[in-house]
């Protein structure tokens, strides 16, 4: 069995259109330095573009969207065909054996249905881990959609942070990398606003009150905090908008926040890959309190 680093790397849909063009190498590069990625994307504005070609008008409660049967099925058109193709070629043009699959196959994301108003929404109960690590062994790199299945068959819309972070807890992956569309966490001191190196959970949780994280940011973060537990090491806020490239021409390296266990400080405005912690079996760094 490969015995590499698994980093689960969850893509948003609204960022499709905006992802770097080096996102996709600097992921692959990941391969050559002792990890394995593991890709779940979601959908977003392509699936409302999909729903309006369709005549069906996009319908959320409480920033949630409400999935009927009409709904489903164009959702499950754009997640596992339009969008998981289409970063499945993406990947492969920038080197990797990239295989495309959606949390239905082989039961990959077993869930039960959430409130029934929200319609075929469903929430996470178990992830079947034995197909993903079977791909990883054989040298694939996995592009998940987020769609899931019931214990009588019936498929369902997934959130794809939620479905990211509960196949990193499965694969007992070492870090969970959620691409967004912001530089990462902003912190405002001294009437200046940067972006911060490393948080911790009881920071985060500090930040949400006082309302420094607000809006789509807090689903992101809760669910990556559920992660820091087990073998999820470091959870990481990374901007896929921005450039990515090779520092000294070794390691990859990521524009954000890390969210890590343990007391940190912020020195710094970027989040590289080995922030908080590196692949299993190499020093780890320390974070002193203060």
């Amino acid at each position: 069995m490969v015995t590499r680093n698994i980093m689960v790397i969850k893509i948003g849909g609204s960022l499709m259109d905006l992802l770097h063009p080096s996102f996709f190498s600097t992921c692959v590069s990941l391969l050559e330095r002792g990890w394995q990625p593991v890709i779940v994307h979601g959908g977003g504005p392509w699936i409302n573009r999909w729903l309006e070609k369709a005549g069906i008008t996009p319908r959320f409660v409480d920033g949630l969207r409400v999935t009927d049967a009409d709904t489903l099925e164009v959702v499950e058109m754009v997640l596992a065909g339009v969008i998981n193709k289409h970063l499945v070629t993406q990947f492969t043009q920038a080197g990797a054996r990239a295989i495309g699959i959606s949390g239905i196959d082989g039961e990959l994301i077993r869930v039960k249905q959430r409130d029934p108003s929200f319609g075929y929404v469903g929430d996470v109960t178990e992830v079947n881990p034995i197909m993903l690590q079977g791909l990883l062994d054989q040298g694939w790199l996995p592009v998940v959609a987020s769609l899931g299945v019931d214990a009588t068959g019936q498929h369902y819309n997934v959130n794809a942070d939620h479905a990211a972070g509960a196949i990193a807890q499965a694969l007992k992956a070492h870090t969970l990398a959620l691409v967004t569309d912001v530089p990462g966490i902003w912190k405002v001191e001294n009437g200046e606003k940067r972006v911060l190196r490393h948080v911790t959970p009881e920071q985060i949780d500090d930040m949400i009150a006082d309302g420094t994280i607000a809006g789509g940011m807090i689903p992101k973060v809760t669910a990556g905090m559920r992660c820091l537990g087990g073998e999820v090491e470091r959870v990481m806020i990374v901007d896929g908008r921005a450039p990515q490239k090779l520092k000294d021409g070794k390691q990859a390296v990521f524009a954000g926040t890390s969210i890590v266990k343990g007391v940190v400080r912020n020195r710094g405005s970027v989040s590289d890959l080995h922030a908080g912690s590196g692949p299993r079996g190499e020093r780890q760094r320390q974070y002193p309190a203060g």
